[in-house]
């Protein structure tokens, strides 16, 4: 229940969370954690209805902001009591899943085999060895379908960090993970502003929109009702047609760079100290299936690609509050 309770709301009831004994922190609120063991047990060890016991309840649905901050600050500086929500940033599976959801790629399907997204070359390609050998390129699946599911369905490999989750805190599969830890850093900047997986998502969505809207003003419109679920303000949609008008003359036609087929590979024999190289064929590239570019699209769906992005940099689209 700590770990439930932890999940939703940023912080446990218990401090540390792999150790509820003598050495470890005390309960902030005993009796309700005592509470939720208890509902626990009678739901039939429903973590479903746990999880919704938690959504439903008025603490997790208060405000923010609370109507008297100033003795709130005084009170309760280290926030135990709950009386107002505290912000919590989405973890590196929520962000992932959140922006396919936006876009309406999002592949729900459950179980089965592990999913490959796209991954820069530099890191699909790099040389990695298992057991003594050398260990095959990072693929991605074939199909956006069967790329776009769920962050939980992602192939991790102990070799090859994936940097959108490496970047996001999420735990590696060599230790076990009490508590994620919550750090904010450059490359999480360069991650969601430049990262394929970004810009992908945001092209996406921009050419859905503009298939529909060819009105700037409906589109713009648009793009804050599906990632932010409001309309935007006045000042908003100013600063948005501004931006779409200052940017236009410098919006270039592009081509687009097509994953290879095959990849060379350059290494040492470890006996001898002989150097040899190899072709290693990626025959997965043959039906491979690209996301949409630059290069496919005019120049106004790309401008609304860059005001999609920036509405994924959002702390409004970033946090939970």
């Amino acid at each position: 229940m700590n770990r439930l309770w932890k999940w939703h709301f940023g912080k446990g009831l218990v401090d540390s969370p792999n150790n509820f004994g003598t050495s470890g922190k005390k309960p902030t609120h005993p009796e309700l954690l005592d509470y939720l063991a208890d509902q626990f047990i009678r739901d039939g060890w429903s973590i479903k209805k746990m999880h919704a016991r938690i959504l439903q309840s008025e603490t997790y649905r208060r405000s923010a902001v609370h109507p008297n901050h100033e003795s709130y600050d005084q009170l309760d500086p280290m926030r135990e009591s709950y009386a107002a929500f505290q912000p919590r940033r989405l973890m590196a599976e929520e962000l992932h899943d959140a922006m396919l959801q936006c876009t309406g790629e999002l592949n729900t399907s459950t179980g089965g085999i592990p999913c490959r997204p796209i991954l820069h070359p530099e890191v699909a390609f790099q040389p990695r060895q298992v057991m003594g050998t050398f260990a095959e390129a990072w693929v991605p699946n074939p199909l956006p379908s069967q790329r776009n599911r769920r962050a939980i369905y992602v192939h991790r490999l102990r070799g090859l960090p994936l940097p959108w989750f490496e970047v996001f805190n999420a735990p590696t599969p060599d230790l076990s993970c009490e508590a994620r830890d919550q750090s904010v850093n450059a490359p999480q900047v360069f991650q969601l502003w430049n990262s394929q997986f970004t810009q992908d998502r945001s092209m996406v969505l921009a050419l859905q929109i503009m298939k529909t809207n060819l009105d700037r003003d409906v589109a713009i419109t648009s793009c804050f009702e599906k990632i932010l679920a409001r309309q935007p303000a006045t000042a908003e949609l100013a600063a948005c047609k501004k931006y779409w008008d200052d940017v236009r003359p410098l919006v270039k036609v592009t081509s687009s760079v097509p994953l290879p087929r095959s990849i060379r590979r350059d290494a040492i024999e470890e006996n001898t100290g002989e150097r040899f190289s190899y072709v290693e064929s990626l025959h997965a590239m043959e039906r491979f299936v690209p996301d949409y570019s630059p290069s496919d699209v005019d120049e106004e769906i790309e401008i609304l690609a860059r005001i999609v992005a920036a509405l994924f940099n959002s702390n409004e689209f970033f946090y939970i509050y």
